[in-house]
């Protein structure tokens, strides 16, 4: 158990520095969104790259910040209902749907969106030849790289799926989003499993249940509202 609740540790730091970091696209997406307006507004000019870049931004962060979301046990849930119950018996409904429910989940999506990701990436040949054209953008004079790097990176961004819309941006990367983002997810299931696990035999305390924590501020509300009421009905 020792040794789980290590990996458990280790788990939950990945995943925090992860979505921490990976939270700032929001204001990344904020960016692009008001540039991509004052620009149309302005210019009467845009293009469907910036439109989508806004909607990869926000799968990037709903997917990728939601096992450090399942971290904080921020996921929404019927936690009116849950605080009512006895301890025990809500260790159990985590225990059974964390194990029976997310992890199986998350397995399923997994197997599935990598195959949808793997039909939508370019070869691995398409790959590295794009990369072993890249010293070519510096082959002629220094006030032509500019233009040679550009090039470059259009030919790069141009393999694999492609969206549908004129302008748009390449599709793989996207789904790619998918497979990493349960993968993540898996893993911090697996490591609040083992928590969880922990806590019902008595080896660490309810990280969830302390003072001040998210468990314990509905259940303060519960018995709030558990008292207004037995007030109204005397």
């Amino acid at each position: 158990m020792t040794a789980l609740l290590g990996l458990s540790r280790l788990i939950d730091a990945v995943n925090a520095r992860l979505g921490r970091a990976l939270s700032w696209l929001i204001l990344a997406a904020i960016l692009v969104s008001a540039v991509n307006a004052v620009v149309r507004k302005t210019l009467g000019v845009s293009a469907n790259a910036w439109l989508e870049l806004q909607w990869v931004l926000f799968g990037a962060v709903f997917l990728m910040c939601a096992p450090w979301t399942l971290l904080d046990n921020e996921h929404i849930r019927i936690d009116i209902v849950n605080t009512r119950f006895p301890r025990a018996l809500r260790n159990t409904i985590e225990l059974i749907g964390h194990a029976l429910f997310l992890l199986p989940l998350c397995v399923v999506m997994m197997v599935t969106s990598w195959p949808f990701f793997v039909k939508s990436a370019p070869s691995w040949d398409q790959v590295a030849a794009a990369f072993t054209a890249f010293p070519a953008a510096f082959a002629g004079p220094p006030d032509a790289w500019l233009r040679g790097l550009i090039t470059w990176w259009t030919q790069l961004i141009g393999i694999g799926e492609q969206s549908s819309n004129a302008g748009g941006l390449p599709q793989w990367p996207a789904k790619f989003l998918v497979f990493a983002g349960f993968t993540a997810l898996f893993v911090q299931g697996l490591s609040e499993l083992i928590k969880r696990i922990a806590v019902i035999v008595g080896r660490i305390p309810d990280p969830h249940g302390g003072p001040g924590g998210h468990l314990s501020s509905f259940e303060a509300d519960a018995e709030d509202m558990a008292e207004k009421s037995g007030r109204a009905k005397r």
